[in-house]
């Protein structure tokens, strides 16, 4: 038997309404499925990028090295350390708006009172730490608003200064 061909018109057009109410529904949790987990992906991009930054600088730093300035004079090991430090995380971060400090520690190996900020590469032999920190800003507006001023992200390693 045979449908008039108005009947598959209807059919259809009900279909797609259907179909765009559907989308309508779907869409928005996929695109934030989507939008947070790029976010993530590129926050914990920033946090390996900072960790291996931190480990370079660390490297750097224990063996007593010093890197040569863009004039060519050799830079103090603090300022070589805080320049490797940078050049590594450029690849994520601003390096303007990390926060570095190095300071010597002593038992029990905590951190001491007024260590941030502290640039101090100590004399052969000392236990050292180095911490970073960046001010993580999330772009996902929906994301963000879990956190409001955004996430610190911090790397830190302890070392011995060998006798250079």
């Amino acid at each position: 038997m045979r449908r008039a061909a108005g009947a598959y018109d209807n059919q259809a057009k009900g279909v797609r309404g259907s179909t765009l109410v559907e989308f309508a529904l779907v869409f928005p949790l996929f695109a934030l499925l989507l939008f947070g987990s790029i976010e993530f992906g590129w926050y914990f991009y920033v946090e390996h990028t900072l960790q291996y930054a931190t480990r370079e600088g660390t490297r750097l730093a224990l063996v007593g090295g010093t890197l040569a300035g863009p004039n060519g004079t050799q830079m103090t090991r603090v300022a070589s350390i805080v320049a490797t430090i940078q050049n590594d995380a450029s690849l994520a971060v601003n390096p303007a708006k990390i926060a570095i400090s190095i300071f010597p520690i002593t038992a029990p190996y905590t951190n001491p009172t007024g260590w941030q900020g502290e640039q101090n590469a100590g004399n052969p032999g000392d236990y050292m730490r180095v911490v970073t920190q960046y001010n993580y800003t999330f772009l996902t507006p929906l994301i963000a608003q879990f956190f409001p001023g955004g996430s610190v992200l911090q790397a830190e390693t302890t070392y011995r200064n060998e006798n250079f």
